[in-house]
């Protein structure tokens, strides 16, 4: 089945890990893809040829996310754009008194400031369409908290926040906003960390594992799909039970 046919779909930190995965997976249910990334990572370069050779319509579009400038810059092309995929994103693990203001900026400014700034020319598109999806990845931190990710737990939070606001003001345009939680999964943010960060996480979770990015994209393609018609400002926790809510 091919549930993205003749879509097509913008998805940030599409280089490795979450974004990598949800790239992959659109493509392969016919959806265009737009793949951005910072310029130095190269794995979105191959990312991109990979795509080409199997017949799918995919274009880079480089940049750093929080920079509104470069932002306005990767959109101002795009005619038509079906669903934004906010995933890009920083890790860094470290005790709450010893955050600089350059760590904390750093955090904020790619997480919250950038889903703003491509929410925002992306929401040019659709609600002149009056349609569309955007999907903000945020994290079951930003629901719980973590000590020595103050930061990052601060930053997630705040897309959750924003992600019912802009539900709330666009629903009625015919651009729904969604968010996927997830949470401990197997990316190179975590990987980085070091092999006992991801043992210790998993053993919080009651399914005493890190999730695969693949699992992850596959909540982001329903949200993104028609079978989600009815929803939005949700915030989607696959957390592999570390938050239950209801």
């Amino acid at each position: 089945m091919r549930r993205f046919e003749n879509k097509s779909v913008f998805i940030t930190g599409a280089g490795s890990g979450i974004g990598k995965e949800t790239a992959l997976a659109f493509a392969r249910e016919g959806a265009k893809v737009y793949l951005n990334d910072l310029p130095t990572q190269q794995n979105v370069q191959k990312i991109k040829e990979e795509l080409i050779n199997e017949g799918v319509q995919v274009e880079l579009k480089l940049g750093d996310i929080s920079n509104p400038e470069q932002v306005k810059d990767m959109f101002k092309d795009i005619e038509n754009l079906d669903i934004l995929v906010n995933n890009a994103g920083v890790l860094q693990e470290v005790s709450m008194e010893e955050i600089t203001d350059s760590d904390w900026d750093a955090m904020i400014k790619v997480h919250l400031y950038g889903t703003f700034y491509c929410s925002r020319e992306a929401g040019k598109l659709m609600l002149h369409q009056e349609s569309g999806k955007i999907i903000n990845i945020s994290s079951d931190l930003g629901q719980l908290g973590c000590e020595r990710l103050a930061h990052y737990s601060a930053a997630k939070g705040g897309i959750i926040a924003f992600t019912k606001a802009l539900a709330r003001e666009w629903g009625p345009k015919g651009v729904l906003v969604n968010s996927v939680a997830p949470g401990g999964t197997m990316t190179p943010l975590v990987e980085r960390l070091g092999p006992e960060y991801a043992i210790e996480e998993a053993a919080k979770y009651p399914l005493k594992r890190l999730a695969e990015p693949s699992e992850i994209a596959n909540v982001i393609l329903f949200l993104a799909s028609d079978e989600a018609l009815f929803m939005t400002g949700q915030i989607v926790g696959v957390n592999g039970g570390g938050v239950m809510i209801g």
